[in-house]
């Protein structure tokens, strides 16, 4: 008599990758988590035009794989919403968010991009676990509950641009703090939907100063969670166990304003 199998089915699921390669020498280590995934499994990568040849000569013998170049502004983040504005993400049903994240001012950035990689998608069985996750429909991201940040500290100086996002996106109800720190994560991009309809684009973001700190793509690291909240989907660990946020305490909030904060919502788009 067959054994029966007790690995949940993700045989159902169409998903990709995305990668933001501005280290194209460090995307040889994302490409290593598509091992892990169906072959059909597609890959999007981001980069600036200058650093476009060494991401495309990487990338000459990798089937389903796009290269999208962008401009250097919003670190990771910019390219990502840029992809989920243009339609690039519908139809799937689980998008891994990578980044060759080095990090410059952090002595250990590099381990925490290769702990990152790991952990989200560089173990069978774990990866299977947390992909079988978006089965349940009311599941809209997934992420390493070690780097879900709810302590007010994690605010920074960016509390009242995520709140100003929050309101453009009508989804104060959701306000709270909790999010996956550095920014890579397992998601439903009909989850960003409420992100999506504020059509931020490349230009809203900050020219690029390597800035620690109180930028516009900083404030939506955090908004990624709220979007998903606030459009009725759950956040999870890779265990499938529920994350929630802090409470906002408005005491003591420093301000942040990028310039999209000037510009008047488009209520009409949500």
């Amino acid at each position: 008599m067959a054994r029966r199998s007790n690995r949940p089915d993700i045989s159902g699921l169409k998903l990709a990758v995305v990668v933001h390669a501005y280290y194209p020498e460090v995307l040889p280590e994302a490409l290593a988590c598509l091992d892990l995934l169906p072959p059909e499994t597609s890959l999007l990568v981001t980069v600036p035009p200058e650093r476009s040849a060494s991401v495309r000569a990487i990338l000459a013998d990798v089937v389903h794989a796009r290269v999208f170049e962008v401009p250097n502004r919003g670190r990771d983040v910019a390219p990502f919403i840029g992809l989920l504005n243009r339609g690039a993400l519908d139809g799937y049903d689980a998008v891994l968010k990578l980044h060759t994240k080095r990090s410059p001012h952090l002595r250990d950035g590099d381990v925490r991009r290769r702990l990152l990689y790991l952990m989200l998608c560089g173990e069978r069985n774990a990866t299977v676990r947390a992909l079988a996750s978006f089965n349940d429909p009311s599941v809209g991201m997934v992420g390493w509950g070690a780097c879900f940040r709810t302590a007010p500290l994690y605010w920074m100086t960016n509390k009242l641009c995520v709140a100003a996002l929050a309101e453009r996106m009508l989804a104060t109800s959701s306000l709270q703090l909790g999010f996956f720190e550095g920014t890579m994560f397992w998601c439903r991009p009909k989850a960003l939907e409420p992100l999506r309809k504020l059509g931020i684009d490349t230009v809203d973001f900050e020219p690029e100063l390597g800035q620690t700190d109180g930028t516009l793509h900083h404030a939506i690291e955090r908004c990624f969670t709220i979007a998903a909240w606030s459009a009725g989907y759950t956040v999870r660990d890779l265990k499938g166990r529920l994350l929630t946020g802090s409470d906002v305490s408005w005491e003591g909030a420093e301000l942040a304003t990028p310039a999209i904060m000037n510009r008047p919502a488009d209520r009409s788009a949500l």
